[in-house]
């Protein structure tokens, strides 16, 4: 798949592709994020497993859900860098660097899911990304830096409400001036 972001049918799809981690690392079961956005838990499964597509419609209800948890639960501060990294600023990495990440983003999304949060969960994710032998363009993605905790910071900047709409609405808008 292409790592480019150039329509909102990919956005759809990076959400679609890395939502049953970034679920988990938000600390909710396939049944909350069902009742948060107003669907079954059956349907959640289906879009992460793939068996449904994803439309736009369950991808902006599903962002605003995101939103309003970064916005509501600052002890989660590996939610937003997460989003930041596999949605908003994945393009701007090289599908080797992406996958490497998505994969340790995946082992830290086993440990919330087991119960992990807070500075403990940052931790793993610091020191996951931190251990992960990538070119130096992962250090510029969304100005994160390596700090004691490893990528921690500057992807929170990413994650701001209405960032990832404004992108969708602006390709709606461009297509529609054509």
């Amino acid at each position: 798949m292409p790592r480019k972001t150039e329509n909102k049918d990919t956005q759809v799809l990076l959400l679609q592709q890395n939502l049953a981690a970034i679920r988990k690392i938000a600390g909710w079961t396939a049944e909350q994020l069902a009742d948060k956005i107003g669907v079954t838990k059956q349907t959640i499964s289906n879009l992460e497993t793939g068996k449904s597509p994803m439309n736009l419609t369950q991808y902006i209800a599903i962002r605003t859900i995101l939103d309003h948890e970064i916005e509501t639960n600052k002890e989660n501060t590996v939610l937003p860098q997460v989003i930041t990294i596999l949605l908003d600023k994945g393009d701007e990495l090289n599908e080797e660097d992406y996958a490497k990440i998505k994969e340790a983003i995946n082992t830290v999304s086993i440990s919330a899911a087991g119960g992990v949060t807070g500075a403990t969960l940052a931790s793993i994710f610091g020191g996951l990304l931190a251990s992960i032998p990538t070119s130096t363009a992962i250090l510029g993605v969304a100005g994160l830096a390596l700090g004691p905790l490893g990528i921690i910071g500057g992807a929170i900047g990413g994650a701001v409400a209405g960032t990832w709409l404004n992108k969708i609405l602006k390709k709606s808008k461009e297509n529609k001036e054509k």
